[in-house]
Parts: C-alpha cells; sequence; structure tokens
C-alpha cells in the first residue's frame, strides 16, 4: 500500500464522516473505497468497521459534551446490538444477500417516503414520553440492526437513526448523538469477529480510524448551527442515495 493511497483514505474517512457522525452513510464512501484499493469485501467491511469506532467515539465525546444524548435509551440499545452484531459478523457467508438487500430497500423507501410526507419527524416538537414496552421493542429492532451491522454495515447508523426517530421520538440531533452509544458497541464487537477471522487491513484500519475520528469531531461540534432542518435535508439525501445505491 502506497503513500498516496494511505492519504486518500485518510482523507475520505474525513470526508465521509463529517455528515456520518450527524446523518450516517460513511460507509457509503469507505467501503467501495478500500475495495478498489485492493482489499477483498470482506477484508474492506472489517477494515470499515475500525474506522467506524473512531466516528463513534470522537462524535459519542462531542454529543456527550452538548447534553444531546439520552443515555437511558442509548444504554438500552446496547446489548441487542452487541450481540447482533456478533451474530452478524459470524454468519456473514451463509445470509443470502440478495434477500437481505430486497428487505432494506423496502424499508429504505418507506424511511423516505415517511420523511417527506410527515415533516415533524425528527424536529423535536410534540415529544411522547417514553413508555416501558417501547424499551423492549426497540430492543427487538436494534438486535436486527446489530446483525446487519455486522453482516455489512453500510447505513447501519442510519437504521438505528429510524428506531430512534420514529420509535422513541426523538429529534434529529438528539438522535444524531444516542446512537453513537449502541453504534460504538456494535462496531467494535464488529471489528473484533473481522479481525479474529483476518480479515481486516490493520494498518488502512488505522489511518481510517484517524480520519474517521476528525471528521466525526468536526460534524458533531458543528451539528448544532445545522440545526434539526438542515440535518434532516442531509438525512434525505443519504436515504435517497442508498435506495440508488441498493436499486443499480
Amino acid at each position: 500500500m502506497d503513500f498516496i493511497n494511505i492519504i486518500v483514505i485518510f482523507l475520505a474517512g474525513i470526508g465521509a464522516s463529517i455528515f456520518g457522525t450527524i446523518v450516517g452513510g460513511s460507509s457509503l464512501i469507505t467501503i467501495p473505497l478500500l475495495i478498489v484499493m485492493g482489499l477483498s469485501p470482506h477484508a474492506a467491511i472489517g477494515t470499515d468497521r475500525i474506522g467506524i469506532i473512531g466516528l463513534t467515539s470522537a462524535g459519542w465525546y462531542k454529543f456527550h459534551q452538548k447534553r444531546l444524548i439520552n443515555y437511558r435509551v442509548g444504554f438500552s440499545m446496547i446489548v441487542p446490538a452487541f450481540t447482533g452484531s456478533f451474530l452478524g459478523a459470524n454468519l456473514v457467508l451463509q445470509i443470502h444477500e440478495a434477500a437481505l438487500k430486497l428487505i432494506i430497500a423496502g424499508l429504505t423507501v418507506l424511511m423516505a417516503a415517511l420523511m417527506i410526507l410527515k415533516p415533524d419527524i425528527g424536529s423535536g416538537r410534540a415529544k411522547a414520553p417514553v413508555r416501558k414496552q417501547d424499551y423492549y421493542w426497540g430492543a427487538l429492532m436494534t438486535f436486527f440492526v446489530g446483525v446487519y451491522s455486522g453482516f455489512y454495515g453500510v447505513m447501519a447508523g442510519t437504521f438505528l437513526f429510524y428506531i430512534l426517530l420514529l420509535w422513541f421520538k426523538q429529534s434529529f440531533l438528539e438522535s444524531a448523538g444516542t446512537v453513537k452509544v449502541a453504534g460504538f458497541f456494535m462496531n467494535v464487537m464488529a471489528a473484533a469477529v473481522f479481525a479474529l477471522n483476518g480479515a481486516v487491513d490493520f494498518l488502512l484500519g488505522v489511518v481510517l480510524f484517524a480520519g474517521c475520528f476528525i471528521g466525526s469531531f468536526l460534524g458533531a461540534h458543528y451539528s448544532d448551527k445545522l440545526g434539526n432542518a438542515w440535518i434532516r435535508r442531509f438525512f434525505i439525501l443519504i436515504v435517497a442515495l442508498m435506495i440508488i445505491k441498493l436499486f443499480i
């Protein structure tokens, strides 16, 4: 791996994570880039998990400073995300990717429609209290996102956004913060499984970690200046890009 490729990975990590820490989707850029750099698909996914740990750790720190993390909700998502990620990473060669892709595409189209038809989602207005059963159902949905994260991981953070926005009625800013709690543990588990199976390029992983850490720090730092309205627009853009990627 030459020096130019390392710089490209580093800069891509910064760029992808600036907005990735706010609305998700950084892996849409980093995983294909790692494959172009010569990594196998499995190694690209595993190495990307190392980078996302940088994103979630820096984002967690900055959003904690801004008091935009609901720890009660975030901690309720850790165990199912951790467990699901472990299963997903171990089943990566056994799940039928075409069927999974179809399900993800359908859910993403539905989410895009809801964002457009219900502009109050994620605004933080008329926030209902979280009931006890909401935590149970939220944990179940988080488990399945964890499985997907371990299996592939692209847009897993955005799927956790879905849960926080629609199920826990959080604002976009609060969701951007709270998602880092489950996301951190989810990606640590997936990275560990891929590493133990020799599917991680540690040099590129460290470079990507550094880039994602810096990008996430910057994105989280300026997140409140964007506000919920602009974050919502970026979120819809990311979801639209994912729909195009899935169907093409």
